[in-house]
């Protein structure tokens, strides 16, 4: 069975014309593995038969033929094909599942790996856009000091890079197939994290909130440690611009109407 619209591949010799067909995946079935369902098939058939070209689709999509990774997968689908032409759909069954398992893997690990080529090639970008912001610091050095600037960034970046290699083992990616949108959701990580540096250090400095920064007699130390924890959890970026007045505008504006 073959669900891509292609001309039917040639039995080989000897094949019956009316028994059970088989072929692995080649480059003549544009490496889908084509076989045929058993005749007057139970619903437990069915579902496998559907499941199988479905995991084939995914796994030439996302593993790339003719890899280890693809063919690894490849060869579990056709020792289920031929346990479900057999009429043995329990155990046809058990065999997809180990395939699914082995497809997953492979399809986590590529995953993390696109993830973290995205986020290096983020901090990259961040660090090619912090370049560009110096040669317009003399407009932004009112707020904030050319070095600063710099430093702010470099920890945005460390912090970001650092947050993707201790949670990388933990992101659950294996079921992603849109491989653009897996680069990209690390590529965005550290430009987030540097924007949401600046911000808040604009937030920080300017006494928008009232934050306590520690002992240290040098405030800058402290904008660079809350520089890489806005790289290390954008949640901590969000609490504190979350705190400023304007933010709860309108809870506020709400609770001063009950007011008599």
């Amino acid at each position: 069975m073959h669900k891509e619209a292609a001309a039917s591949p040639k039995r080989s010799p000897g094949q019956s014309d009316t028994g059970p067909f088989l072929m692995g995946p080649n480059a003549d079935t544009d490496f889908f593995l084509t076989f045929s369902p058993p005749e007057n098939p139970s619903p437990q058939e069915d579902a496998l038969t559907a499941d199988i070209v479905i995991l084939d689709h995914r796994a030439k999509h996302q593993l790339k033929p003719p890899t280890r990774e693809w063919d690894e997968v490849e060869k579990l689908l056709v020792n289920a094909v031929v346990l479900l032409q057999n009429r043995d759909a329990g155990q046809g069954r058990v065999i997809f599942e180990e395939a699914e398992k082995v497809y997953y893997h492979h399809n986590q690990t590529r995953n993390r790996i696109r993830y973290l080529t995205g986020a290096l090639t983020g901090i990259l970008a961040a660090g090619a856009l912090g370049t560009v912001s110096l040669l317009f610091s003399k407009s932004v050095e009112q707020f904030i000091a050319r070095d600063l600037l710099v430093l702010v960034f470099v920890f945005a970046g460390i912090g970001s890079l650092t947050s993707v290699l201790t949670r990388i083992a933990s992101i659950d990616l294996k079921e992603e197939t849109s491989n653009f949108s897996v680069f990209m959701s690390g590529f965005s990580r550290p430009l987030v994290a540097m924007i949401l540096a600046v911000v808040v250090y604009l937030i920080v400095s300017g006494r928008m909130v009232d934050i306590k920064l520690g002992s240290s007699s040098d405030p800058k130390l402290a904008y660079l440690v809350i520089s890489f924890l806005c790289g290390f959890s954008e949640r901590f970026a969000e609490d504190i611009v979350a705190r400023v007045p304007f933010a709860s505008a309108k809870s506020q504006s709400a609770s001063g109407t009950t007011k008599s």
